[in-house]
C-alpha cells in the first residue's frame, strides 16, 4: 500500500514542542517499518526553512523523489477572519494535492494545526474516498472549555471545526492508552477506530558525561547557577506552571539556596513575563526563576542530564514526552498523578497531586532530601523509558493502517483529470468563494498548477542568462555553447531541455535565442515566464555572478519546492587569486560562490582539481545550512565541430598559415590575462630569439583586463608579424588552422579549471608544454612536458630541451592523450544531474 503522510506538525510552530519531535520520530520509525509498502511525506512550501532539515532527516530512509510539497494561498491563519476565504480553498488544494500522489491511506500527525499560523488540515473536505488516520494526542480543549474554548470564541469555532473533520477519520493512532479511552468516551465514533501505539524517544536521550566546559558555557548562555529543577514543554495552562513556582516558592530555603527552578524551551514573551510576575509575587529573588528560551535537541539532552530533580505538573497530557526523555537521561523525575502521566511514568511514588501546591512542595522536598529515594526515581525510570520504542510503535501503526486500507472499497482512486475538474467546481460552490480578490485567484491558479505538476516530462532548464544577451566567445561561453546544443540535440529520457535566463526577477524561457542558436527565425516568438514544478531540473551553464544577489531568494524558493539546483564552477581561481583580476571583481565571484553553496543540490566542476579545491574551500567557509552541497566532476570534449564553432578567415590568413609553415611555431591559446603566463612566453621566446633560435610564437586570444602594458609591448614589438603573432578574437575554423600548421602548445597559465586548449592540441596530435599545474597532470598526464617557475628563463630552458628532444622524435607525444567528445562530456554531465 501507499502511505501519503502529512508533516506539517515537523513544519509549524509544533517543530519545537512535543509533536514536533513525534511527528519526526515516528514518521521516521514507520519508514524504518514499512516493509514492501511506499511512504510519501507531504511538505507545505509554505513553510521553506523547515523543508530541507526534512529531507535531511529521511535521507537514508526514503527516496527524495517521495518528499512532495504542495502550496496554497498565503496568508490563512485562521485567527483572522479576513483568511476564510483562502482557507477554504487550501483545504481544498491540499486535498486534491494528496489525492493526486494515489495513496491507500492518509496519516496526519498533527490535525489541530492552522489556527496561529498558515498551516491547513481537514479530513473528507474533497477527497471523500481515501481513509485517512490520525494521530490522537488528547481532547483538552473539549473537555476543559472554560479554560480553552469560552475565552476566545474564535478558537472555540476553529477547534469545533477541527473534531468535525476529526471524526471523520478512518483510524485514530493514540499516543497512550488513556488517550485512546478518552477518545472512545468523548468522540461518538465506533470504539474499533482507536488503537493505542503509544510513543518512544530517540537514542540521544541518553546518560552522558557532560564535560565541565560544555556544562560551563551552558551555564552562561541560559543564565543557570548551579544546581537545578527543571522542567520543559509548554506553556499553557494545563502545563500548571504557576503552582509550580509556587511549590517551589515554598521549598525550605536550605533547598532552594543554590537550587533554580528552570523553564527549558520557547516561551512567548507574554508568557515569561507572566510567570517571572508570578516568580516575584511569590517572594523568589531575581534568577531564582530562569527561563532560558529555545533550546536545541543537544542542550536539552545535556540539561536532562545535568539537572537534580525533573518536575512535570500537568494535569492533562495525552502522553507526557519530556517525562520520557527525562527518565532515559537518568535524571530523577516526578509527576503528576493525573490522566497519562502515571502510564508513562510507571512508579505510583513518584506522583503528587498536581492541584495542590503543597503536594507538589512536598515530593520535591522528598526528592531533594533524599539521596536514597533520588537514586531509586533515577534507576526505576532508566528501566521504564526502555519499555518505550519507535520501532514497536511503528509496526503497531503500519498493522492498523493495512486494515484501514483491507477494509476500504475497491478502486477509490482518483485520477488527474478528474481532480482538476472535481477542484476547480469544488472551488467555485466555496461558501467564501465571492470574496476571492484578483490577487488571490492569480494566487490559486499558480498553486493549482505546481500542485498538479507535469503533465508528461519533467524539464531540464539550461540557465544561459549571459550568452542569451551576447557571445564573448570566451572560453566559457564555447563550453556552454557545446553542452547546450549537445543537450537540447540528445536531451536526458523522458526530459525536456529548456533554456531560460533571469530577467526582471523571475525566469523567461530563450525560446527567440534557442531558434536563433539553430539558424531560425525568432520574429514572431515570444520569451514566456517558466513554470517550475518539483522534480525539474536547474543547471546554470553560464557563469552568473551578476545574478548572485539578485536572484538568491528566487534560487532559495526553487530549492524548498523540490527543484534540484546544480552550478558548473569552471574554477575558484577568483578567490584563490584575487590580484589577477580587477579590483571588486573577486568580491562578487566569491558572493556568488557562497550564494549556490547556500541553495545547490550540487556542484558541478568542469575537472577533479577543480572540486577538490571547491571542497576544501567549502570546509574553510562552510555555508549557512544543514548539509553540505555535493561537489563532483566531468571533463569537457574536444570536437570543435560539434561546439557550434564560429566560421570566417580574415583576408591575410593564408599569408599568416604559410609563415608559421616555414618555421617551427609555437602556439598560446587564451584571453590575455595576467594568469595566462603570455608576458613570461614572450620574455621567454625573445631569450630564444636573441641566441639565433628561429621560432615562431603565435598568441591567440583578445585583450582583457590589467594587460595594458603587454598589449603595448607586443603592439609595438619588431618582431610582430615577423616571428611574433598576434590574432585577436579569431573563428574556431581560423584557430583549427593554426593547430595544423603549429609545431606545439605552450600552455603556460598559472591557473586554470581545466586547460581545453590541451586537449585540442591533442586531438590535432600536437606536442605540449604545460606548466605544471596539477589540473595539466590531471589532464595530460605523462604526454606532456612540463615546466615550472615564473621567469622567463625558466619557460625559455623547457622549450630548449623539448626542441632536443622533438628533434630526435624523443618528445612527449599528446596521440595518447585521452579526451571526451562534447557528447561524451555531456553523458557525464546527464549522470551527474539524474545520479
Amino acid at each position: 500500500m501507499r502511505i501519503v503522510v502529512d508533516m506539517q506538525g515537523a513544519q509549524t510552530e509544533s517543530r519545537y514542542r512535543g509533536i514536533g519531535r513525534y511527528t519526526l520520530s515516528f514518521v521516521q520509525a514507520i519508514a524504518r517499518n514499512r516493509g514492501n509498502h511506499e511512504i510519501y511525506l507531504a511538505l507545505s512550501g509554505i513553510f521553506p526553512d523547515t523543508i530541507e532539515s526534512i529531507r535531511i532527516a529521511f535521507d537514508s530512509l526514503l527516496p527524495q523523489e517521495n518528499i512532495r510539497v504542495w502550496l496554497a494561498p498565503e496568508p490563512l491563519a485562521e485567527i483572522y477572519p479576513g483568511n476564510q476565504a483562502r482557507r477554504e480553498v487550501a483545504e481544498l488544494l491540499r486535498e486534491s494535492f494528496l489525492a493526486s500522489l494515489k495513496p491507500d491511506v492518509i496519516h496526519i500527525c498533527s490535525l489541530n494545526e492552522g489556527y496561529l499560523d498558515d498551516a491547513v488540515t481537514s479530513v473528507g473536505l474533497f477527497d471523500t474516498r481515501t481513509p485517512v488516520s490520525v494521530s490522537l494526542y488528547d481532547l483538552l480543549p473539549l473537555l476543559s472549555p472554560d479554560e480553552y474554548l469560552k475565552p476566545n470564541p474564535s478558537y472555540a469555532e476553529f477547534y469545533r471545526r477541527k473534531l468535525e473533520n476529526l471524526k471523520r477519520a478512518a483510524r485514530f493512532l493514540a499516543i497512550s492508552d488513556f488517550t485512546k479511552q478518552e477518545g472512545i468516551a468523548h468522540l461518538d465514533v465506533p470504539e474499533n477506530r482507536f488503537i493505542n501505539v503509544s510513543i518512544a524517544i530517540e537514542q540521544h536521550f541518553q546518560p552522558l558525561a557532560i564535560p565541565a566546559a560544555i556544562v560551563i558555557q551552558l551555564h552562561q548562555k541560559f543564565g543557570i547557577t548551579g544546581s537545578f529543577i527543571l522542567y520543559t514543554g509548554g506553556a499553557d495552562q494545563r502545563k500548571n506552571l504557576t503552582r509550580l513556582i509556587h511549590a517551589y516558592a515554598a521549598l525550605p530555603v536550605s533547598l532552594r539556596t543554590g537550587c533554580q527552578l528552570v523553564f527549558a524551551g520557547k516561551m512567548s514573551e507574554l508568557e515569561v513575563a507572566g510567570f517571572q510576575k508570578t516568580a516575584k509575587a511569590a517572594n523568589l529573588k531575581p534568577g531564582e526563576l530562569c527561563c532560558t528560551g529555545y533550546v536545541t535537541d543537544e542542550e536539552l539532552t545535556q540539561l536532562y542530564n545535568l539537572c537534580k530533580l525533573f518536575v512535570f505538573p500537568s494535569w492533562h497530557e495525552g502522553f507526557g514526552l519530556p517525562v520520557l526523555e527525562a527518565m532515559a537521561c537518568g535524571a530523577p523525575v516526578i509527576g503528576a498523578n493525573a490522566t497519562s502521566l502515571p502510564e508513562v511514568i510507571g512508579l505510583e511514588a513518584a506522583l503528587f497531586d498536581p492541584m495542590d501546591v503543597a503536594a507538589i512542595t512536598a515530593k520535591m522536598t522528598h526528592a531533594l532530601e533524599d539521596e536514597v529515594f533520588r537514586t531509586t526515581l533515577q534507576k526505576h525510570g532508566l528501566q521504564q523509558a526502555k519499555r518505550f520504542s519507535w520501532n514497536e510503535c511503528a509496526k503497531a501503526a503500519v498493522i492498523a493502517l493495512e486494515h484501514v486500507v483491507d477494509a476500504r472499497p475497491s478502486n477509490t482512486a482518483w485520477d488527474d483529470v478528474t481532480i482538476q475538474e472535481r477542484l476547480l467546481e469544488s472551488i467555485a460552490e466555496l461558501k467564501y468563494a465571492g470574496k476571492l480578490t484578483e490577487v488571490d485567484l492569480v494566487q490559486i491558479a499558480d498553486c493549482m498548477a505546481f500542485n498538479a505538476g507535469h503533465e508528461k516530462n519533467k524539464q531540464l532548464f539550461l540557465d544561459i542568462s549571459v550568452i542569451v544577451h551576447g557571445d564573448a566567445k570566451s572560453g566559457i561561453q564555447r563550453v556552454v555553447r557545446s553542452i547546450l546544443r549537445e543537450l537540447l540535440e540528445h536531451p536526458p529520457l523522458h526530459v525536456d531541455v529548456r533554456p531560460i535566463y533571469f530577467d526582471r526577477g523571475s525566469y523567461k524561457y530563450a525560446s527567440k535565442f534557442t531558434a536563433s542558436f539553430f539558424g531560425g527565425a525568432n520574429g514572431e516568438i515570444s520569451d514566456e515566464t517558466v513554470e517550475f514544478y518539483q522534480d525539474d531540473i536547474y543547471l546554470a551553464l553560464d557563469l552568473n555572478t551578476h545574478l548572485s544577489v539578485v536572484a538568491y531568494d528566487f534560487h532559495m524558493q526553487l530549492q524548498c519546492r523540490g527543484i534540484k539546483m546544480y552550478f558548473i564552477v569552471y574554477d575558484i581561481l577568483l578567490v584563490q587569486h584575487p590580484e589577477w583580476w580587477p579590483p571588486g571583481t573577486s568580491e562578487e565571484f566569491e558572493t556568488w560562490l557562497k550564494s549556490i553553496s547556500k541553495v545547490s543540490t550540487g556542484l558541478i566542476c568542469i575537472s577533479e582539481s577543480v572540486a577538490s579545491e571547491v571542497r576544501a574551500w567549502l570546509e574553510q567557509n562552510p555555508p549557512k545550512r544543514l548539509n553540505m552541497p555535493h561537489v563532483s566532476s566531468f571533463h569537457l570534449g574536444a570536437d570543435v565541430e560539434n561546439s557550434m564553432p564560429s566560421k570566417g578567415l580574415p583576408a591575410d590568413a593564408q599569408m599568416v598559415l604559410n609563415k608559421l609553415s616555414a618555421s617551427t611555431s609555437f602556439l598560446l591559446v587564451g584571453t590575455l590575462e595576467p594568469r595566462k603566463g603570455q608576458a613570461q612566453a614572450l620574455g621567454a621566446f625573445e631569450l630564444l630569439w636573441s641566441q639565433g633560435a628561429d621560432l615562431n610564437l603565435v598568441i591567440v586570444g583578445k585583450q582583457g583586463w590589467m594587460v595594458d602594458a603587454l598589449v603595448q609591448k607586443i603592439r609595438n614589438h619588431p618582431e610582430l608579424n615577423k616571428r611574433m603573432f598576434w590574432l585577436e578574437g579569431i573563428s574556431d575554423e581560423y584557430l583549427a588552422r593554426l593547430y595544423d600548421v603549429s609545431a606545439c602548445l605552450v600552455a603556460a597559465s598559472e591557473g586554470e579549471g581545466f586547460g581545453l586548449p590541451l586537449i585540442e592540441a591533442a586531438k590535432y596530435h600536437k606536442p605540449i608544454i604545460a606548466r605544471d599545474l596539477p589540473v595539466f597532470r590531471e589532464v595530460a598526464a605523462d604526454n606532456a612536458i612540463y615546466f615550472s617557475g615564473l621567469e622567463s628563463i625558466n619557460l625559455a630552458e623547457c622549450v630548449t630541451a623539448w626542441l632536443e628532444q622533438y628533434k630526435q622524435d624523443a618528445h612527449p607525444k599528446s596521440e595518447g592523450m585521452t579526451y571526451l567528445t562534447w557528447q561524451e562530456s555531456v553523458m557525464q554531465l546527464k549522470d551527474q544531474l539524474t545520479s
